[in-house]
């Protein structure tokens, strides 16, 4: 799984941090703020049978799988 994060530019070493103790793994930092922010890709590979579960709890929750609402 690969997501762009993009934070304000104070919160950056913070984000990256966190992404890092959850087990990610950060490429193509951009530390330099534009218009006020940074961002930073975080990627974790996922097990193909983490993949399966969560395409099978979509399937039977209709679209409300494992996902936390924030």
């Amino acid at each position: 799984m690969r997501i762009r994060v993009t934070t304000r530019a104070d919160l950056y070493e913070e984000r990256k941090q966190q992404h890092i103790q959850r087990g990610y793994r950060i490429e193509d930092e951009r530390p330099i703020p534009v218009n006020g922010f940074c961002s930073f890709i975080a990627m974790r590979e996922m097990p193909v049978s983490d993949t399966v579960d969560e395409l099978v709890a979509l399937a039977i929750n209709g679209g409300r799988g494992s996902h936390r609402y924030w």
